[in-house]
């Protein structure tokens, strides 16, 4: 049971950590094709907390079935998996160890990627508002670039004149 549930959640950490990765790399390589939102790293996503949960409650059924020491209730035991795999016979135990430091070392990956990402999309945000108020501006707080009224006639700095267009040489 418990086996399984690491099995599969290393499944899943290994599929979203492979979708986070290509999804960085077509960030980097500006294919817009490849950013919209993915339903496919959203469902794996589900698929995982649904995972988390259901070993949860695995985990609270163990924690009756194991032995308790003096003055300690079932309540209090902090069940992992180093006491569950003490209780097991040691090749079950074993393994069972080793897929659940499998399952950490991959979602401390996801983690890294994740955040790899979100300072990504904090680093375009901040280079689109830098971009977007130089244009404005112009570079050192000059007029800004050449912009046509709806006469077609060339104006300074950006219009709020409706019908404006910006000069395509920036």
């Amino acid at each position: 049971g418990l086996d399984r549930s690491f099995r599969t959640t290393t499944e899943l950490l290994q599929k979203l950590l492979r979708g986070l990765q290509e999804r960085r790399t077509a960030w980097i390589s500006a294919r817009p094709s490849t950013l919209a939102p993915s339903p496919a790293l959203e469902d794996v996503a589900m698929r995982l907390a649904a995972e988390e949960k259901a070993r949860g409650q695995l985990l609270g059924r163990i924690a009756a079935l194991l032995p308790l020491s003096a003055g300690v209730t079932a309540a209090d035991l902090h069940v992992n998996v180093s006491r569950i795999a003490g209780a097991l016979p040691d090749a079950a135990g074993r393994a069972l160890r080793a897929t659940a430091d499998l399952a950490t070392e991959l979602a401390r990956k996801v983690r890294v990627e994740v955040t790899l990402g979100r300072r990504l999309l904090e680093f375009s945000h901040r280079a689109q508002d830098g971009f977007l108020t130089q244009l404005a501006t112009g570079a050192g707080g000059t007029a800004g670039p050449a912009v046509y009224d709806r006469n077609a006639r060339t104006r300074r700095g950006a219009s709020s004149v409706a019908g404006s267009l910006i000069d395509g040489r920036l």
